[in-house]
């Protein structure tokens, strides 16, 4: 086990921000896969970079990660910002970027790379893909990260009860688009029917990629 396997997030950060760079370190290396998967699931070229520039900014905000916000959530408010500025500058020749109206299905070979093996699987993923990129990013954080509400709230900067109104939208529009893309009926039912489930396999399976 490494030193600091066992050390919590909070503790961490109190250790790093009394000038000690080896815990600094340490929270890099936890919260590295969990950066690399946000971005890749949205970006083909430029991942490291983004990555990189997400750490950089937790770096220079470290003094001011509010008491009580989880360091994972504030990092990923960080990437989420660090996201939607990448988006902006790719798409500014071709149209405005608004996260509620841009799907990424498009652009995507799939939100988190994940090849998925089963039937469920493949439907979800390719449902996932139809939602626009802000609903993509709320499933994938309720779901595939185990993000609670107020957590989210943090990272998309906006009042928990603004996620809760737009994850109950983004569950809908995907159950839709399940029943959409499914094959057959039986197949759409057994995907709706075990959403979360199928969701959290997915991540499961992003992790052992």
């Amino acid at each position: 086990m490494a030193e600091h396997d066992d050390v919590a997030d909070a503790e961490l950060l109190a250790r790093w921000r009394e000038g000690d760079d080896a815990a600094g370190n340490a929270l890099v290396r936890r919260h590295f896969d969990l950066l690399f998967r946000f971005f890749r699931g949205r970006f083909d070229d430029g991942v490291p970079d983004l990555v990189q520039r997400t750490f950089l900014g937790a770096v220079k905000a470290r003094e001011r990660v509010p008491e009580g916000v989880p360091f994972k959530a504030y990092l990923l408010g960080i990437a989420h910002r660090q996201m939607l500025m990448a988006w902006r500058s790719q798409r500014r020749h071709d149209a405005v970027f608004t996260g509620g109206t841009v799907s990424a299905a498009a652009e995507l070979s799939s939100p988190s790379r994940v090849v998925a093996q089963r039937e469920e699987q493949r439907t979800l993923v390719a449902a996932l893909r139809d939602l626009p990129l802000d609903h993509q990013v709320l499933i994938e954080l309720f779901y595939w990260e185990d993000l609670g509400i107020d957590e989210i709230a943090t990272i998309l900067e906006v009042p928990s009860g603004t996620v809760k109104s737009r994850l109950h939208r983004a569950r809908t529009l995907l159950r839709e688009a399940i029943a959409a893309r499914a094959a057959s009926t039986d197949l759409a039912e057994s995907t709706l029917q075990n959403l979360e489930g199928w969701a959290r396999s997915l991540r499961h399976r992003d992790d052992e990629s």
